[in-house]
């Protein structure tokens, strides 16, 4: 959970003017191994957002068994709210929406308030997606989609983790507290030679 991440889901209570929860996937499907356990992840999501009330970590598809996938975690949630997601994603996961699981069912289900990454400029908008001309739109129904033009952070969590192999300094990428937890787990450290 780094600095980018917080600026996106910062960003994002400002547009949709209202809390945004934070969602750890235990098991991603389009991602290859996490580095870390989920209880680690889980430990530093609470702490990056423990200082801003308005991100709230949210564990919901811990509870969920076997594979995690968006759809299923929006029928389920759909049984204790009536409001419309909105799923906040970089514009590096927008070129791989189409891969999700029942991609084709996601307009019907969320809208997406997306943030470009600046190593993925071109926005490819997913089929049954129409553009939305603000970002309060995308509470009001699902199948839009909406392109934030805000300036992100160029970070990403891969590239913290090789930061930390190589043995060089992130404090600067992270909360602090973060950092701390990172620290006193050894979390990504080099390995040895030997």
């Amino acid at each position: 959970m780094h600095l980018g991440h917080l600026q996106a889901a910062r960003f994002a209570n400002e547009m949709l003017g209202r809390p945004v929860h934070l969602i750890l996937a235990p098991r991603p499907q389009l991602r290859t191994n996490c580095a870390t356990s989920y209880s680690d992840r889980w430990e530093m999501l609470k702490l990056a957002c423990q200082s801003d009330p308005a991100l709230i970590p949210f564990d919901f598809e811990q509870s969920v068994p076997g594979p995690t996938h968006t759809i299923v975690t929006l029928k389920h949630l759909r049984q204790s709210t009536k409001e419309n997601f909105v799923w906040i994603i970089g514009s590096d996961v927008l070129t791989k929406v189409h891969l999700w699981y029942r991609a084709e069912e996601l307009s019907d289900w969320l809208s997406f308030l997306v943030f470009v990454r600046p190593d993925y400029m071109e926005i490819k908008q997913p089929l049954g997606f129409t553009l939305a001309d603000n970002a309060f739109e995308l509470s009001e129904r699902p199948g839009l989609i909406y392109t934030s033009t805000r300036p992100m952070l160029d970070l990403s969590a891969s590239m913290i983790r090789l930061l930390r192999s190589e043995g060089k300094d992130i404090k600067s990428l992270v909360t602090a507290s973060v950092y701390d937890y990172i620290i006193s787990k050894h979390m990504y450290e080099p390995k040895d030679s030997c």
